[in-house]
């Protein structure tokens, strides 16, 4: 690696937010755009408590019994068919009970799997997506209106991992596509890469946000361990069929659910770990440095990625 290459990338990247492509980086995140129809709190509180027999379902329900139910861990009953007195969260569109036991990270190296092309992978990765949308679609409410997959390059080396999709993503079914999107392309063309070469997806596929109490408005949250429960299957599926040869989580989430830790992103953040044989490192996830845009966190996190670059054998790219 070119070493001072490296340096001045890295440096241009500190110093200004257009040395990337991307002009202008807020440094707050933004709020949502607009406020949620008064049925959405209706809706909240109607699901909360049991309908009665014959009474009308509320609009924005779906009843169907999720195809997905033979997957989800025994503690996790189908949506709708919680026991009396159970505390229940209600999300994503359906009541589903906790404290719920989250699925085990699937045993084995990827490498010990049956070999797969990489002309194959699109096909797999097309038929898994079906497959999970078909799955997640009784969950498809007005706060999530439809599964956000993962994009990118089906055979690619190197994966990036989030918690989740907010409210942009899920107007376009693509993962950070946003603020926090806009940062994270610059953080990969500064490795040299685009979003073309690498692959995105994210912990869970559903959008998860609550109304706000006092203006109403939808806000984004952390995935509930219900809603991980019922998501990360398809994200193991998905990281077997690319298989890369790094994966970076962006956030608390994605390190805790991907390698079982316990442990906090700030004492993790920059030291290699490994899912299933595949080095995993730790970063900050993109929202966190539009909150706290320092130098200081900016050259953390360029530290962490230049480690991931001299894993794959990149060369930093060089401007002048």
């Amino acid at each position: 690696m070119d070493t001072q290459a490296a340096h001045y990338a890295g440096r241009l990247w500190l110093q200004t937010d257009a040395a990337f492509g991307v002009r202008e980086v807020p440094l707050v995140l933004p709020k949502p755009a607009a406020p949620v129809p008064n049925k959405n709190i209706a809706r909240k509180e109607q699901i909360a408590a049991p309908a009665a027999r014959g009474a009308p379902r509320p609009a924005a329900y779906v009843p169907r019994t999720p195809k997905m139910d033979d997957r989800l861990p025994r503690e996790v009953p189908s949506p709708g068919a919680a026991r009396t007195g159970s505390p229940t969260a209600n999300r994503q569109g359906v009541d589903i009970p906790r404290p719920v036991k989250l699925p085990p990270i699937p045993d084995g190296h990827l490498e010990a799997l049956a070999p797969i092309n990489d002309a194959d992978k699109p096909r797999l990765l097309a038929e898994l997506q079906q497959e999970t949308a078909t799955a997640l679609e009784p969950y498809i409410s007005d706060i999530a209106t439809q599964v956000v997959f993962g994009s990118g390059n089906p055979a690619a080396k190197l994966m990036f991992i989030g918690e989740g999709p907010g409210v942009e993503e899920d107007k376009t079914g693509v993962p950070f596509v946003g603020r926090s999107g806009q940062l994270l392309d610059k953080m990969i063309v500064a490795m040299g890469l685009s979003r073309q070469t690498v692959y995105i997806g994210n912990v869970v596929k559903l959008r998860a946000a609550d109304p706000d109490p006092d203006s109403g408005r939808l806000r984004d949250r952390p995935p509930t361990p219900a809603e991980v429960a019922l998501n990360i299957p398809w994200l193991h599926k998905q990281i077997e069929i690319i298989r890369p040869q790094v994966i970076v989580t962006l956030g608390a989430p994605a390190l805790k659910y991907l390698t079982g830790t316990a442990e906090g992103i700030s004492r993790l953040r920059g030291t290699w770990m490994t899912y299933r044989g595949v080095p995993l490192m730790p970063t900050y996830h993109p929202s966190f440095l539009l909150r706290a845009y320092t130098p200081e966190n900016r050259a953390k996190v360029w530290g962490d990625l230049q480690q991931v670059m001299t894993k794959l054998g990149l060369k930093p790219t060089t401007q002048k």
